[in-house]
Protein backbone atom coordinates (compact mmCIF):
# COMPACT_ATOMS: atom_id res chain seq x y z
CA UNK A 1 0.00 0.00 0.00
CA UNK A 2 2.81 2.51 1.02
CA UNK A 3 4.54 2.06 -2.98
CA UNK A 4 1.07 2.30 -4.63
CA UNK A 5 0.54 5.46 -2.25
CA UNK A 6 4.33 6.92 -3.55
CA UNK A 7 3.99 5.88 -6.76
CA UNK A 8 0.56 8.28 -6.94
CA UNK A 9 2.13 11.01 -5.39
CA UNK A 10 4.82 10.86 -8.15
CA UNK A 11 2.30 11.02 -10.94
CA UNK A 12 0.70 13.60 -9.13
CA UNK A 13 3.45 15.91 -8.96
CA UNK A 14 4.35 14.98 -12.68
CA UNK A 15 0.90 16.08 -13.94
CA UNK A 16 1.56 19.36 -11.30
CA UNK A 17 5.12 19.64 -13.53
CA UNK A 18 3.51 19.58 -16.74
CA UNK A 19 0.42 22.08 -16.26
CA UNK A 20 3.70 24.45 -14.52
CA UNK A 21 5.76 23.80 -17.43
CA UNK A 22 2.71 24.84 -19.39
CA UNK A 23 2.33 28.10 -17.32
CA UNK A 24 6.39 28.70 -17.99
CA UNK A 25 6.06 28.36 -21.64
CA UNK A 26 3.11 31.14 -21.67
CA UNK A 27 4.38 33.54 -19.34
CA UNK A 28 7.95 33.38 -21.38
CA UNK A 29 6.18 33.53 -24.13
CA UNK A 30 5.74 37.60 -24.77
CA UNK A 31 9.18 37.97 -24.86
CA UNK A 32 9.50 36.50 -28.26
CA UNK A 33 7.27 39.06 -29.75
CA UNK A 34 10.88 40.95 -31.00
CA UNK A 35 11.31 37.93 -33.64
CA UNK A 36 7.92 39.61 -35.38
CA UNK A 37 6.67 40.02 -37.79
CA UNK A 38 6.20 36.19 -38.98
CA UNK A 39 5.49 35.15 -42.28
CA UNK A 40 1.67 35.36 -42.94
CA UNK A 41 -0.49 31.90 -42.78
CA UNK A 42 -0.97 30.52 -46.05
CA UNK A 43 -3.33 27.70 -44.91
CA UNK A 44 -3.72 24.39 -43.36
CA UNK A 45 -0.61 23.27 -45.07
CA UNK A 46 1.41 26.27 -43.81
CA UNK A 47 3.28 26.02 -40.16
CA UNK A 48 3.11 29.73 -38.90
CA UNK A 49 5.44 29.72 -36.18
CA UNK A 50 9.00 29.96 -37.89
CA UNK A 51 11.44 32.86 -38.89
CA UNK A 52 11.26 34.09 -42.22
CA UNK A 53 14.46 33.84 -42.79
CA UNK A 54 16.45 30.39 -41.66
CA UNK A 55 19.67 30.87 -39.29
CA UNK A 56 22.26 28.72 -38.72
CA UNK A 57 22.09 29.19 -34.53
CA UNK A 58 18.39 28.61 -34.14
CA UNK A 59 18.90 25.49 -36.98
CA UNK A 60 21.97 24.06 -35.17
CA UNK A 61 20.38 24.38 -31.45
CA UNK A 62 16.93 22.99 -32.52
CA UNK A 63 18.65 19.72 -34.45
CA UNK A 64 21.48 19.28 -31.26
CA UNK A 65 19.51 19.14 -28.64
CA UNK A 66 16.27 17.10 -30.50
CA UNK A 67 19.16 14.85 -31.42
CA UNK A 68 20.55 14.63 -27.81
CA UNK A 69 17.06 14.39 -26.38
CA UNK A 70 15.70 11.68 -28.55
CA UNK A 71 19.00 9.29 -28.58
CA UNK A 72 18.32 9.81 -24.26
CA UNK A 73 14.65 8.46 -24.69
CA UNK A 74 15.94 5.73 -27.93
CA UNK A 75 18.31 4.66 -24.26
CA UNK A 76 15.62 4.40 -22.06
CA UNK A 77 12.93 3.09 -23.92
CA UNK A 78 15.77 0.42 -24.46
CA UNK A 79 16.43 -0.04 -20.24
CA UNK A 80 12.78 -0.29 -20.38
CA UNK A 81 12.25 -2.98 -22.76
CA UNK A 82 14.83 -5.03 -20.59
CA UNK A 83 13.08 -4.02 -16.99
CA UNK A 84 10.83 -6.22 -15.45
CA UNK A 85 7.91 -5.04 -14.16
CA UNK A 86 6.90 -3.25 -10.85
CA UNK A 87 2.97 -2.25 -10.93
CA UNK A 88 3.41 -0.56 -7.84
CA UNK A 89 6.87 1.62 -7.33
CA UNK A 90 8.76 3.42 -9.27
CA UNK A 91 12.78 2.57 -10.50
CA UNK A 92 15.19 4.58 -10.63
CA UNK A 93 14.75 4.45 -14.22
CA UNK A 94 11.33 6.08 -14.45
CA UNK A 95 12.55 8.78 -11.96
CA UNK A 96 15.33 9.25 -14.28
CA UNK A 97 13.44 9.68 -17.39
CA UNK A 98 10.62 12.42 -15.60
CA UNK A 99 13.88 14.33 -14.36
CA UNK A 100 15.28 13.86 -18.43
CA UNK A 101 12.19 14.92 -20.16
CA UNK A 102 12.01 17.66 -17.17
CA UNK A 103 15.05 19.08 -18.17
CA UNK A 104 15.11 18.83 -22.09
CA UNK A 105 11.58 20.70 -21.89
CA UNK A 106 13.50 23.49 -19.93
CA UNK A 107 16.16 23.68 -22.77
CA UNK A 108 13.91 23.98 -25.47
CA UNK A 109 12.19 26.97 -23.49
CA UNK A 110 15.98 28.32 -22.94
CA UNK A 111 16.31 27.90 -26.64
CA UNK A 112 13.10 29.29 -28.35
CA UNK A 113 13.96 32.01 -26.25
CA UNK A 114 17.60 32.44 -27.32
CA UNK A 115 17.03 31.56 -31.17
CA UNK A 116 12.75 31.00 -31.53
CA UNK A 117 13.19 27.93 -34.48
CA UNK A 118 12.32 24.19 -34.21
CA UNK A 119 12.87 21.87 -36.39
CA UNK A 120 9.92 22.77 -38.50
CA UNK A 121 12.12 25.45 -40.74
CA UNK A 122 13.68 22.44 -42.05
CA UNK A 123 10.44 19.48 -42.17
CA UNK A 124 7.04 20.25 -43.47
CA UNK A 125 4.25 20.03 -40.79
CA UNK A 126 2.49 16.71 -41.89
CA UNK A 127 5.26 15.12 -40.76
CA UNK A 128 4.57 16.36 -37.23
CA UNK A 129 0.78 15.69 -37.51
CA UNK A 130 1.33 12.40 -39.12
CA UNK A 131 3.78 11.10 -36.36
CA UNK A 132 0.89 11.58 -33.98
CA UNK A 133 -1.88 10.43 -35.70
CA UNK A 134 -0.07 6.82 -36.14
CA UNK A 135 1.11 6.97 -32.49
CA UNK A 136 -2.96 7.04 -31.94
CA UNK A 137 -3.45 4.10 -33.85
CA UNK A 138 -0.83 2.14 -32.40
CA UNK A 139 -2.66 2.56 -29.07
CA UNK A 140 -6.11 2.12 -30.82
CA UNK A 141 -5.07 -1.24 -32.44
CA UNK A 142 -2.65 -2.22 -29.19
CA UNK A 143 -5.91 -1.65 -26.66
CA UNK A 144 -8.42 -3.95 -29.16
CA UNK A 145 -7.76 -6.48 -27.16
CA UNK A 146 -8.63 -5.17 -23.91
CA UNK A 147 -11.59 -3.03 -25.26
CA UNK A 148 -12.27 -3.98 -28.64
CA UNK A 149 -11.88 -2.17 -31.34
CA UNK A 150 -15.21 -0.33 -31.78
CA UNK A 151 -18.80 -0.94 -29.84
CA UNK A 152 -16.28 -3.46 -27.75
CA UNK A 153 -16.21 -6.21 -30.76
CA UNK A 154 -12.34 -7.67 -30.61
CA UNK A 155 -11.21 -8.11 -33.75
CA UNK A 156 -9.12 -11.69 -34.19
CA UNK A 157 -5.60 -9.79 -34.54
CA UNK A 158 -3.03 -12.45 -34.01
CA UNK A 159 -1.66 -12.44 -30.89
CA UNK A 160 2.21 -12.55 -32.92
CA UNK A 161 1.37 -9.54 -34.81
CA UNK A 162 -0.08 -7.50 -31.72
CA UNK A 163 3.35 -8.80 -29.18
CA UNK A 164 5.71 -7.75 -32.38
CA UNK A 165 3.57 -4.47 -32.36
CA UNK A 166 4.15 -4.30 -28.57
CA UNK A 167 8.02 -4.85 -28.97
CA UNK A 168 9.28 -1.57 -30.61
CA UNK A 169 6.18 0.72 -29.51
CA UNK A 170 8.48 2.51 -27.24
CA UNK A 171 10.64 3.41 -29.78
CA UNK A 172 8.14 4.96 -32.06
CA UNK A 173 5.94 6.56 -29.39
CA UNK A 174 9.34 8.32 -27.87
CA UNK A 175 10.38 8.86 -31.39
CA UNK A 176 6.93 10.95 -31.94
CA UNK A 177 6.50 12.52 -29.31
CA UNK A 178 9.97 13.93 -28.71
CA UNK A 179 10.06 14.59 -32.51
CA UNK A 180 6.79 16.57 -32.28
CA UNK A 181 7.77 18.76 -29.25
CA UNK A 182 10.91 20.01 -30.61
CA UNK A 183 9.46 20.69 -34.21
CA UNK A 184 7.26 23.48 -32.63
CA UNK A 185 8.75 26.75 -31.09
CA UNK A 186 7.64 27.16 -27.41
CA UNK A 187 5.00 29.89 -28.33
CA UNK A 188 2.18 30.77 -26.02
CA UNK A 189 -1.06 30.69 -28.72
CA UNK A 190 -3.44 28.64 -26.57
CA UNK A 191 -3.45 26.54 -29.56
CA UNK A 192 0.00 25.49 -28.96
CA UNK A 193 -0.29 25.48 -25.62
CA UNK A 194 -2.54 23.06 -24.97
CA UNK A 195 -0.69 20.89 -27.29
CA UNK A 196 2.86 21.19 -25.61
CA UNK A 197 0.57 20.52 -22.29
CA UNK A 198 -0.35 17.10 -24.47
CA UNK A 199 3.08 16.34 -25.36
CA UNK A 200 4.31 16.67 -21.42
CA UNK A 201 1.04 13.83 -20.68
CA UNK A 202 2.80 11.69 -23.14
CA UNK A 203 6.22 11.79 -21.61
CA UNK A 204 4.41 11.11 -18.54
CA UNK A 205 3.05 8.07 -19.97
CA UNK A 206 6.53 7.59 -21.58
CA UNK A 207 8.50 7.99 -18.31
CA UNK A 208 5.95 5.65 -16.02
CA UNK A 209 6.72 2.38 -18.14
CA UNK A 210 6.51 -0.95 -16.40
CA UNK A 211 4.37 0.83 -13.92
CA UNK A 212 0.59 0.01 -13.63
CA UNK A 213 0.22 3.56 -14.24
CA UNK A 214 1.28 3.07 -18.29
CA UNK A 215 -1.30 0.35 -18.90
CA UNK A 216 -3.80 2.16 -16.51
CA UNK A 217 -7.06 2.51 -19.23
CA UNK A 218 -8.25 5.68 -17.51
CA UNK A 219 -5.07 7.01 -18.16
CA UNK A 220 -4.73 5.74 -21.61
CA UNK A 221 -8.01 7.21 -22.18
CA UNK A 222 -7.39 10.74 -21.35
CA UNK A 223 -4.36 10.36 -23.46
CA UNK A 224 -6.30 9.62 -26.56
CA UNK A 225 -9.18 11.77 -25.39
CA UNK A 226 -6.68 15.04 -25.31
CA UNK A 227 -6.67 15.36 -28.52
CA UNK A 228 -10.50 16.09 -28.91
CA UNK A 229 -8.78 19.50 -27.08
CA UNK A 230 -5.90 20.01 -29.17
CA UNK A 231 -7.31 19.94 -32.52
CA UNK A 232 -10.36 22.26 -32.32
CA UNK A 233 -7.62 24.78 -30.32
CA UNK A 234 -5.58 25.10 -33.01
CA UNK A 235 -8.46 25.42 -35.48
CA UNK A 236 -10.51 27.96 -33.65
CA UNK A 237 -7.16 29.74 -33.20
CA UNK A 238 -6.37 30.21 -37.08
CA UNK A 239 -9.92 30.54 -37.69
CA UNK A 240 -9.94 33.96 -35.28
CA UNK A 241 -6.46 34.92 -36.95
CA UNK A 242 -8.50 34.42 -40.41
CA UNK A 243 -6.67 31.44 -41.68
CA UNK A 244 -8.67 28.64 -41.00
CA UNK A 245 -8.33 27.52 -44.24
CA UNK A 246 -12.11 25.98 -44.37
CA UNK A 247 -14.09 26.94 -47.74
CA UNK A 248 -17.29 25.24 -46.58
CA UNK A 249 -18.13 27.74 -44.16
CA UNK A 250 -16.93 28.74 -40.05
CA UNK A 251 -16.30 25.91 -37.74
CA UNK A 252 -13.89 23.25 -39.29
CA UNK A 253 -13.03 22.85 -35.85
CA UNK A 254 -16.07 21.00 -35.30
CA UNK A 255 -14.41 17.54 -37.70
CA UNK A 256 -11.71 17.24 -34.88
CA UNK A 257 -14.43 17.57 -32.07
CA UNK A 258 -16.65 15.49 -33.38
CA UNK A 259 -14.35 13.14 -34.48
CA UNK A 260 -11.98 12.29 -31.51
CA UNK A 261 -14.98 12.36 -29.63
CA UNK A 262 -16.62 9.79 -31.76
CA UNK A 263 -13.42 7.53 -31.06
CA UNK A 264 -14.44 8.14 -27.01
CA UNK A 265 -18.13 7.03 -27.50
CA UNK A 266 -17.74 4.06 -29.85
CA UNK A 267 -14.29 2.85 -28.59
CA UNK A 268 -13.09 4.71 -25.77
CA UNK A 269 -16.29 3.82 -22.95
CA UNK A 270 -15.75 -0.18 -24.33
CA UNK A 271 -12.14 0.18 -21.73
CA UNK A 272 -14.58 0.50 -18.40
CA UNK A 273 -17.66 -1.71 -17.06
CA UNK A 274 -20.23 0.54 -17.40
CA UNK A 275 -23.81 -0.04 -17.08
CA UNK A 276 -26.69 -0.49 -20.12
CA UNK A 277 -28.51 2.98 -18.99
CA UNK A 278 -24.16 4.67 -18.78
CA UNK A 279 -23.05 3.39 -22.06
CA UNK A 280 -26.60 4.94 -23.31
CA UNK A 281 -26.29 8.02 -21.37
CA UNK A 282 -22.68 8.35 -23.45
CA UNK A 283 -24.15 8.26 -26.70
CA UNK A 284 -27.04 10.14 -25.85
CA UNK A 285 -24.82 13.00 -24.95
CA UNK A 286 -22.44 12.41 -28.06
CA UNK A 287 -25.62 12.32 -30.38
CA UNK A 288 -26.61 15.74 -28.59
CA UNK A 289 -23.61 17.41 -29.35
CA UNK A 290 -23.05 16.29 -32.78
CA UNK A 291 -26.69 17.98 -33.21
CA UNK A 292 -25.98 20.90 -31.39
CA UNK A 293 -22.75 21.67 -33.38
CA UNK A 294 -24.28 20.68 -36.59
CA UNK A 295 -26.81 22.98 -36.30
CA UNK A 296 -25.10 25.44 -36.68
CA UNK A 297 -22.46 24.20 -38.91
CA UNK A 298 -24.84 22.74 -41.31
CA UNK A 299 -25.85 19.52 -41.70
CA UNK A 300 -25.21 18.80 -45.22
CA UNK A 301 -21.27 18.55 -43.72
CA UNK A 302 -22.19 15.96 -41.27
CA UNK A 303 -20.17 13.46 -43.11
CA UNK A 304 -16.90 14.95 -41.64
CA UNK A 305 -17.91 13.33 -38.44
CA UNK A 306 -16.28 10.47 -40.56
CA UNK A 307 -12.64 11.38 -41.05
CA UNK A 308 -11.10 11.21 -38.11
CA UNK A 309 -12.38 7.39 -37.25
CA UNK A 310 -12.22 6.32 -40.92
CA UNK A 311 -8.23 7.16 -40.40
CA UNK A 312 -7.96 5.92 -36.99
CA UNK A 313 -9.99 2.56 -37.69
CA UNK A 314 -8.38 2.44 -41.22
CA UNK A 315 -4.71 3.07 -39.95
CA UNK A 316 -5.57 -0.15 -36.91
CA UNK A 317 -6.56 -2.37 -39.64
CA UNK A 318 -3.83 -1.56 -41.77
CA UNK A 319 -1.49 -2.19 -38.99
CA UNK A 320 -2.84 -5.35 -37.84
CA UNK A 321 -2.29 -6.42 -41.32
CA UNK A 322 1.16 -5.28 -41.88
CA UNK A 323 1.82 -6.48 -38.36
CA UNK A 324 0.83 -9.57 -39.30
CA UNK A 325 3.28 -10.37 -42.21
CA UNK A 326 5.76 -9.09 -40.33
CA UNK A 327 5.69 -10.49 -37.39
CA UNK A 328 5.87 -14.35 -39.59
CA UNK A 329 9.37 -12.72 -40.34
CA UNK A 330 10.35 -11.24 -37.22
CA UNK A 331 8.05 -13.18 -34.14
CA UNK A 332 9.90 -11.13 -31.56
CA UNK A 333 10.82 -11.92 -27.93
CA UNK A 334 8.21 -14.39 -26.68
CA UNK A 335 7.91 -12.53 -23.47
CA UNK A 336 6.44 -9.64 -25.39
CA UNK A 337 2.90 -11.58 -25.66
CA UNK A 338 0.11 -9.61 -24.37
CA UNK A 339 -1.05 -10.83 -20.86
CA UNK A 340 -4.30 -10.47 -20.37
CA UNK A 341 -5.10 -7.06 -18.85
CA UNK A 342 -2.07 -5.62 -20.18
CA UNK A 343 -1.16 -3.55 -22.91
CA UNK A 344 1.20 -0.84 -24.52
Amino acid sequence: MERRTSLNALFAWAIAGAAALTALIAVTAPALSRFYPLLPDKGPSWYFWQLPEPRAAARASAWILYALHQASLWYLAYRFRKEADHPDRASRLNAAALALNGLFVLLHIAQTQLFYDGLAQDVPVWTSQGSVIVMLVIMLYTLSPRRGLILGLKPPFRARALAWVRSWHGFYISWAICYTFWFHPTEGDYGLLTGFFYMFLLFIQFSFARTRLHVAIGWLTVLETAVALHGPAIAIQKARSGNEGDVTGPGIWIMFATGFLFMLAFTGQYGFKLKPLARAAVFASYAALVAGLFAWRGFDRIFEITFIPVALYGGAIAMALVAGLWARIFPGRADTLIRPGESL
